[in-house]
């Protein structure tokens, strides 16, 4: 399989968003960044980066100007909307969410049919802030360059609510619309899983634990229908409204894995946790979304885990990528981010791989504040330890979070990587 890596700029205007042509404190990252036939896309938001017009205040006109940057990095990269397999999309306001699916919708519809009769895998979270105050989403997508490539072959999984497809025009615009799961080889994309009964369309028990072991089941129940299992989930991204919880989680998911995949209580998946404001519904406690791998586990397509802490690995390698752990320092602001990123250059080193290898990043602070700061020590710390992503920075979004595991933690960074 080509495993090759080909990094695309990303331009605010005619400024190639890489130092030194931008300053240290200015946002610094590819506009996508190409495994094989995997596209890893940039956050999006909803502006115009080319001009750099002032940002419009409805959610329907940024939604559509983020789909558009969007389309033109997919372009740019070889592919098109119609090849995206997943989606991540950052809000800011939860009644927002039914003009933000509307919009969706209807930007496919002009520029993506496929996605309509097929929509990708997708997650929504609800953030305190993104980036600039007027920012009110952010839209990260996953794609292929080829649908039907070798060895890349692309397989839909549909979602079904109350006996109908989530796919327009079989539910409305403006509701929830997402593939179970997308396969793209054998990588498995496990939309965010949720504790609502698939056939009431309700959520029936308001206890936590609960929540969380009825999406440990949904997860299991997708990589199955895959050919996999959750002893090949290589990642899981949990997303819940109360830090206080978290311990609850981990302890609920080690006895999950006692019962279902006792080979994960010594080597579990690679994990991060995300503190949100809300999620799509405010009955909704917990949701977790997974990445892994299906059918056999051929050759092309080794999982293989790295230890880390106790309840998750440091890294899971799934193919020729790897999945981190979210890592986070102690300390001062200063200390904490360079602290993440030394904890993340160890589990790259650990996996068999290097900081330079890494593609994809995911940022988060609890004080946007401190934005320019990161930045800074960022792109001062891949001077010295990866000089390869000073000119090719990783594909990047950036989310302000209601906190990062306890209260002493303001940073912590989420990484994707190649071998």
């Amino acid at each position: 399989m080509d495993w090759s890596v080909r990094h695309h700029p990303a331009f605010w205007g005619s400024k190639k968003l890489s130092y030194p042509n931008v300053p240290k404190e200015h946002a610094k990252f590819s506009e996508s960044v190409v495994v094989g036939n995997l596209i890893f896309a940039s956050g999006c938001i909803g502006k115009e980066t080319k001009t750099g017009a002032p940002t419009p205040h409805s959610i329907t006109e940024q939604v559509f100007l983020a789909l558009e940057n969007t389309r033109t990095a997919l372009e740019i990269a070889g592919s098109s909307m119609e090849n995206i397999v997943k989606t991540f999309s950052l809000i800011r306001d939860l009644s927002t969410y039914g003009e933000y699916r509307k919009a969706e919708t209807e930007y496919y519809e002009l520029h993506a049919p496929t996605l309509i009769r097929r929509p990708p895998s997708a997650t929504l979270m609800v953030y305190p802030g993104l980036a600039l105050p007027e920012f009110d989403l952010e839209y990260e997508v996953m794609a292929v360059v080829d649908r039907n490539a070798e060895n890349w072959e692309v397989t839909y999984y549909p979602e079904f609510w109350a006996g109908k497809e989530l796919a327009y025009p079989q539910v409305p615009k403006e509701h929830a619309k997402f593939a179970r799961t997308q396969v793209v080889g054998q990588l498995v994309l496990v939309s965010g899983c949720q504790a609502l009964d698939h056939d009431t369309v309700k959520v029936e028990t308001m206890d936590f634990a609960e929540q969380t072991q009825i999406c440990l089941e949904k997860i299991r129940m997708g990589m199955e229908e895959t050919g996999g299992s959750w002893e090949t989930v290589a990642k899981t991204n949990v997303f819940i409204k109360n830090a206080t919880l978290l311990e609850t989680y981990r302890q609920v998911e080690r006895d999950y894995f006692k019962s279902h995949a006792p080979a994960l209580v010594d080597q579990p998946p690679a994990s991060t946790t995300f503190i949100v404001t809300e999620l799509p519904r405010p009955e909704f406690l917990v949701e977790i979304e997974a990445f892994g791998v299906a059918g056999d586990n051929g050759s092309q397509w080794p999982v293989r885990f790295c230890k880390g802490v106790a309840h998750r690995s440091a890294s899971v390698r799934a193919g020729e990528l790897v999945y981190y752990s979210a890592c986070h320092g102690t300390g001062s602001l200063e200390e904490q981010i360079t602290g993440g990123f030394d904890k993340l250059r160890v589990a790259c080193e650990q996996a068999g791989s290097t900081l330079d290898k890494v593609i994809k990043t995911n940022l988060m602070l609890t004080n946007t504040d401190g934005y320019a700061k990161m930045r800074r020590l960022e792109i001062e710390y891949y001077e010295q330890y990866a000089p390869n992503l000073v000119p090719n920075p990783p594909a990047c979004t950036y989310m302000q979070v209601e906190a990062i595991e306890d209260a002493d933690t303001v940073f912590q960074v989420d990484a994707i990587g190649v071998i």
